[in-house]
Formats: structure tokens, C-alpha cells, sequence
């Protein structure tokens, strides 16, 4: 399969198991190209109606949550990310519904406090505040989970900025497929928008690119942050940051375990963990039955892989998981009773019950339905966990529990969504990111006071 992004005359292949994919990529002078023709665009973007962008993402949405229009980028999508069939379309169904009119309304409406500021002064106390686009703005997006791509891209049209968008080789291909559904709708979405692809090791292009950016948004791991924030600080650019997360559950509560359990196997499975906001441990009260819940919720991942299966498109898969099991069983089970596994004979799921807390180490084998169950006497043992070892990479915690000064501690430490279980990944229009509003950050508030 090729896959043009509009510019680049060098062809590189990238294999996904049975899937071959030809990738143009850009040198530095083609995206200099590109860079210019967005910024002489800007004036002309800056006159679009927001009205007109709204209509333009609903369509595009609509298209998507299309079964058979969808059909074949979700198989596509599956073998990238080495996600089942079901599970890929499960989250294209909930994701695309972010940007149907009523919800992209409420999302500004939440963000920017009126539907109109975008496209006209807006009264006040004090005269007149209005929002205006940033110009130019560089998405470094990452691979992990294609949401990121409708975000970033939806919050950037939205916006009124021009915007260059470079793929990640990791998961090279949706980013052109939603580039194309919507210029099917209107080509001129090729005034604001270009997708590129390029070596991510080429340094001088980023700089190239910051440099003439007047805003970066960056989704990507600890080592791609560093790199993005540094050049930004170089070239005084304002960056949105979207690095490694780390998400997790505090059931302090279960009236009813099975309910409980369930609604957290959903979580898990949902971008496999792969998403920022995925649970990679959930941290029980010790007065709840431990091992019910644990077999509950082992339980509970066995029946999801008849509904959403876990795929294997290659052996290193099944086989990591394994040792990675194996790996963290030895190591906090060489106590008598300090572990205990609850598992599936092969690598479909993991949990691990275990009287120790897991060390970065640890969270970061858990992958592709993989979960720590760690037990706690007092709220405070968590908070203190948190605090010492995961306080740099905090985003979601699904809670279970009526604690409203734990609440306050933890989003005080820097928990910046708290949510029930089983809603880990699904945002209502207008929840925080990272701490941050996209589309507040991708625009200028202005002011009149004449």
C-alpha cells in the first residue's frame, strides 16, 4: 500500500507483519515548501467561519462511524498497532462521536466559555475579548493511539491554524487516512492542513520546522519530549506538551465487586494500554475481598477476549508477555505469599496480586492487558507511592470511593482527571488534557477595552 502525504519524492517500505507500506518521505526543502505555503495561507484561513469548520468534522465523523467506509483503514489500523479488528473499531465508534456538531459545540463552548469568539468580539465587563489563532502550528504526533491524531488535528482546523502534521513511523498511516476523508469533503482543507513524514533522527529538520513554527504540539515518550521542549525553548515557541503518562485506579470502594471489575477490564483493554490514559495498576483497600476481586477481574479480561480479542501478528508478542510475567511474579513473589498470579495459560491477560508496589520498571511491562492489584491499608500509602515514584507522569485516575479530600490530595499532587471506572477513556466535550484545554492553547485570548 502507498501512502502519499502531498510531498517527498524519496519512497521508503515499512512492514507491519503481512502489510507493506510505501512512504514518500519529505527532505528538509520539501517541508521548508510546505512551511511556506501554510503561512501564506494564514490570512485567508483566519476568515474561515467556525461554523463552517464544525460542519466540515461532523461530516467527517459521520463518514467514519460508517462501518464499510471504515471498513478498510480499520483493518489497516489492526495490523499497525497489533490491535484486534473489534477492539480498533470500538474506539474509532467513540472517538470519531468527539467530533459530531453537538459535542465539537460543547468542547469550544467548555474551552473558549462562547461559541462565537473565534469569529467575532465577544461582550464583557470590561469591553471585548476575542480569540485568535497562534499562525503556524507543528503537531509532532506519536504512534501509540490514533485518538491523538483526531485531537490534534480537530483542535488545530478548529482553531483557525495553519497546520503541518508529521507521522509517526511507529503508526505511519491514519493521520493520511483522516487527511484524505476530509479533503473528500472539502478540498480546501489543503490550504490548512499538510501531512509529512520524516526520519525522526533528522534533528536539523525539526529545528527547521520550530523555527518556523509559532506553536508546537508534541505527543510522544520522555526522550522526544526533551528534544521538542528544548528546541522550543531555543526559538521561544510556545509548546503544548503532551509526553509519557502514567494512569491508574484507586478502588476504595465496591459495593458490588463484580460490577466493580468489570467496568475496570474495560479500561485495560481499551488501546491496550497503550494510551496515556490507560491503568497500568489498580490500588484496592485491603478491607475489600482481594482475592475475589483479583479473580473477578481475571475473570472478566478472560470474557473480553471473546467480544475483543487480543491478536498476535508475530511470536515476540505472546512471548514477552510471558517473561514479563514470569519476570515480576519472581520478583515480588520471592516472600512467602507476597504475589499471586491470575492469568490466562497463554498471554491474553495478566494480573498480578501483589503486596509490593511496582517500581517504573515494573509499570512499564504493563502492556497488552497486563495490571498490577495492589492492596493499601490507608489512602496515604498511595498518595505517598504516587508522590515518590510516578509524580512526572501523572494523567487519569479512575476512583471508586466517596474520599473528596483524597480527590483534592491527589489532583493537588497532579492527577488531572479523575473519573469512575470503566470511563478512563471516554472524555466528555470539554475534560481537561494533561491538565490544559488544546483548543485554549492553540489560540490567544485578546482583549478590547475601547
Amino acid at each position: 500500500m502507498k501512502i502519499n502525504y502531498g510531498c517527498g519524492s524519496k519512497v521508503v517500505s515499512k512492514s507491519f507483519g503481512d502489510l507493506e507500506l510505501e512512504l514518500n518521505v519529505s527532505s528538509e526543502q520539501d517541508i521548508l515548501n510546505e512551511v511556506e505555503k501554510l503561512n501564506k495561507n494564514k490570512d485567508k484561513i483566519h476568515e474561515v467561519n467556525t461554523q463552517t469548520t464544525i460542519a466540515l468534522l461532523d461530516r467527517c465523523a459521520r463518514k467514519w462511524l460508517d462501518r464499510e467506509y471504515s471498513r478498510e483503514s480499520v483493518q489497516v489500523l489492526s495490523k499497525i498497532t497489533n490491535q484486534s479488528i473489534e477492539l480498533i473499531e470500538y474506539e474509532m465508534q467513540n472517538n470519531m462521536k468527539m467530533l459530531l456538531k453537538e459535542n465539537i459545540e460543547k468542547t469550544i463552548e467548555e474551552e473558549l466559555g462562547h461559541l462565537n469568539i473565534m469569529d467575532r468580539w465577544i461582550k464583557t465587563s470590561y469591553g471585548y475579548a476575542h480569540r485568535q489563532p497562534r499562525g503556524l502550528v507543528f503537531h509532532n504526533i506519536s504512534g501509540n493511539a490514533f485518538v491523538v491524531v483526531i485531537m490534534s488535528i480537530a483542535m488545530g482546523l478548529l482553531s483557525k491554524n495553519c497546520n503541518l502534521v508529521k507521522v509517526s513511523a511507529d503508526e505511519p498511516y491514519f493521520s493520511y487516512a483522516f487527511y484524505k476523508s476530509l479533503c473528500e469533503i472539502d478540498e480546501t482543507v489543503k490550504d490548512r492542513l499538510s501531512i509529512v513524514y520524516f526520519d525522526s533522527r533528522e534533528k536539523d529538520i525539526y529545528e527547521a520546522i520550530i523555527s518556523r513554527s509559532d506553536c508546537v504540539v508534541h505527543w510522544g515518550g520522555e526522550k522526544s519530549s526533551a528534544i521538542m521542549a528544548s528546541l522550543c525553548t531555543k526559538y521561544k515557541k510556545h509548546i503544548i506538551m503532551h509526553g509519557a503518562k502514567i494512569s491508574f485506579e484507586v478502588i476504595d470502594k465496591a459495593d458490588d465487586i463484580s460490577k466493580c471489575t468489570q467496568a475496570i477490564a474495560k479500561d485495560i483493554v481499551c488501546w491496550e494500554q497503550k494510551a496515556c490514559l490507560s491503568p497500568r495498576i489498580v490500588f484496592i483497600n485491603k478491607n475489600i475481598d482481594l482475592e475475589k476481586f483479583s479473580e473477578e477481574l481475571s475473570g472478566n479480561l478472560r470474557e473480553m477476549t471473546n467480544s475483543v480479542p487480543k491478536v498476535y501478528f508475530n511470536a515476540w508478542n505472546s512471548v514477552k508477555t510471558i517473561q514479563d510475567r514470569q519476570y515480576c511474579l519472581i520478583k515480588h513473589g520471592l516472600k512467602e505469599n507476597n504475589a499471586k498470579l491470575y492469568a490466562s495459560y497463554n498471554s491474553d491477560y495478566t494480573v498480578i496480586l501483589s503486596k509490593d508496589m511496582p517500581d517504573k520498571e515494573d509499570i512499564n511491562r504493563c502492556f497488552y492487558r497486563f495490571v498490577f492489584i495492589c492492596p493499601y491499608s490507608s489512602d496515604d500509602e498511595v498518595y505517598e507511592y504516587v508522590k515518590e515514584n510516578i509524580i512526572d507522569y501523572l494523567q487519569t485516575m479512575g476512583y471508586s470511593g466517596d474520599n473528596e479530600k483524597f480527590i483534592e490530595k491527589m489532583t493537588l499532587l497532579g492527577v488531572s482527571i479523575v473519573t469512575k471506572p470503566g470511563y478512563m477513556t471516554l472524555h466528555y466535550p470539554g475534560t481537561s488534557h494533561d491538565g490544559i484545554h488544546n483548543l485554549y492553547d492553540m489560540t490567544l485570548l485578546v482583549s478590547r477595552q475601547l
